[in-house]
């Protein structure tokens, strides 16, 4: 997390010649589950890439300042590398999206890029740190990915004060505050044991993809062996009648490996550029000696017991098939969408460190109405056809000579089955205002 702080700095000072500068009032239209202190904030947005002679130099981040009680900042670094490239090969070094599955970012999945998670809808990613090696012998086009610097996910963040865990945004779901103890609901007080930053950091990464390309199409197939972009939290749990006569949860941040599939067959039919395909996550995958994990595919466990009992995430092998295909005109963009789960996964809400998936059969597309140059209007709605889940979100905007930007939003969520990944955030619809300014 310092690295990257630290190359947000760099490169927002080097590269940084134009970008927004934004502030954002934001309206709750019910009561969350969990509120946060945070609300409006101010933020910086930059992009910038700089051709030098067979060098690219490549630059995309954000910043926001959170006002009202808290005062935090959120920062992150979506790309920021320097790409080499010749008539035969590009050879890049820094952080890097991967398009290797493209139709993982409508979604949210998060598996191969880490998501920006600033909020809970969405769709930024963040690449990844490493060498990166790409060559086109038509009709084959190859590339490599390996990497021994791993920067984790850190939004939305979490911490522990006071033996209570908080969290700087309301997009994350907080382990639970309450245990029962001999048929008494008692407060659980939470400890985290020290962070080994150098065991987080200095992991390995391996991946490639092949593409084979015909006229309008071709298919890929792609497999990455990397760090999972969340960490994942072992704990132990134990009830300490001395001194805190409280139940006590001793939380240990660690870094699993997974290894990543997919296949995808990508064609163009006149306007409309078509995408499927499947993939496939197993987290219980290894690769030499990684990090050591205690893995486990048993429930959770939520009891506590004057003994210790250990807390360990589930690791359960995902694979989904997916389909996308989308129309570009002048005056409209649109995009339809499909993602369904192979793959039977009991993980629920429930479970202390685990989230239930996001998506078990659902469609979804956006349309982009370009009223003017200046003007359009954006709405995007998903729904799930197992849970039925519902969640909208729509933006008005309106650009004034690339000088000031004004937006109006709305995002809003249903989600019945508590079961649902989304059934959490259920109360935290809301409209937002935004101003921005370009430089």
């Amino acid at each position: 997390m310092y690295i990257l702080h630290a190359l947000l700095l760099l490169f927002s000072n080097v590269l940084a010649h134009e970008g927004t500068v934004t502030y954002e009032k934001f309206y709750r239209l019910n009561s969350p589950l969990y509120r946060s202190n945070s609300g409006d904030w101010l933020g910086l947005s930059y992009s910038d890439e700089v051709p030098i002679k067979t060098f690219d130099s490549f630059v995309m981040g954000d910043l926001r300042f959170y006002f009202q009680d808290n005062n935090s900042l959120n920062y992150s670094l979506q790309e920021a590398y320097l790409k080499y490239h010749s008539d035969s090969f590009q050879l890049t070094v820094g952080r890097k999206i991967l398009d290797w599955n493209q139709n993982e970012k409508y979604w949210g999945l998060g598996y191969l890029n880490a998501n920006q998670a600033f909020t809970l809808l969405s769709v930024k990613e963040e690449g990844l740190m490493g060498i990166y090696f790409s060559k086109n012998l038509e009709p084959f086009e190859y590339d490599l990915f390996l990497s021994y610097l791993f920067i984790p996910q850190i939004n939305p963040s979490m911490e522990i004060k006071n033996g209570v865990f908080q969290s700087r945004s309301e997009w994350m779901r907080l382990p639970p505050k309450y245990a029962r103890v001999a048929g008494k609901v008692e407060t659980i007080y939470y400890k985290m044991d020290p962070v080994s930053i150098s065991k987080i950091i200095w992991n390995k990464s391996l991946g490639g993809n092949l593409k084979y390309k015909w006229n309008k199409g071709g298919v890929s197939a792609f497999a990455v062996y990397k760090p999972e972009n969340k960490l994942r939290s072992n704990a132990v749990a134990y009830y300490d009648g001395t001194i805190l006569k409280q139940p006590v949860v001793e939380a240990d941040p660690t870094v699993n490996h997974h290894a990543y599939f997919g296949l995808q067959v990508f064609q163009a039919f006149g306007d409309i550029a078509g995408r499927g395909g499947i993939s496939y996550v197993d987290p219980n995958a290894t690769l030499g000696k990684d990090f050591p994990v205690p893995i486990t595919n048993a429930r959770t466990s939520q009891t506590y017991e004057e003994t210790g009992i250990h807390i360990n995430p589930r690791y359960e092998k995902e694979a989904y098939a997916h389909f996308s295909a989308d129309l570009k005109r002048t005056n409209y963009w649109l995009s339809l969408n499909y993602i369904h789960i192979l793959t039977k996964v009991t993980r629920a809400n429930d479970d202390f460190t685990s989230d239930a998936v996001k998506w078990k059969r659902a469609i979804g597309g956006n349309i982009t109405y370009f009223v003017t140059d200046s003007f359009n209007v954006f709405l995007d709605m998903k729904y799930d056809l197992a849970r039925f889940d519902n969640i909208i979100n729509a933006e008005i905007k309106y650009n004034y000579k690339h000088m000031v930007n004004l937006s109006l939003g709305l995002e809003m969520l249903k989600a019945p089955d508590d079961a649902s990944y989304w059934s959490h955030y259920r109360a935290d619809d809301t409209v937002y205002t935004s101003l921005g300014f370009y430089f």
